[in-house]
């Protein structure tokens, strides 16, 4: 339990980090590249992109959870062995 237990920690934390993407800066990069010829294209793309980073912080904290929850029940099972 303890290795899946870091494992999934260390999954928790990648995906945060893939998802902690600034968004504002993402959009304006996407602006800036299109230019006004791709305004009705980004009316579409900042809140799909927005979306999309909220999702991935999701699935990050559900992993982090996982992992609280996995060693909540090791230390359950500890106790109750030792007892």
């Amino acid at each position: 339990m303890t290795a899946f237990t870091a494992d999934i920690c260390s999954a928790s934390t990648e995906i945060i980090a893939a998802g902690s993407a600034d968004s504002a800066a993402m959009v304006g990069a996407v602006a800036a590249a299109l230019g006004p010829i791709g305004a009705i294209y980004l009316a579409a793309f900042a809140p799909a992109q927005a979306n999309n980073l909220a999702g991935a912080l999701c699935v990050g904290a559900v992993h982090a959870a996982i992992g609280a929850g996995t060693d909540a029940s090791q230390a359950a099972i500890v106790a109750a062995d030792s007892a």
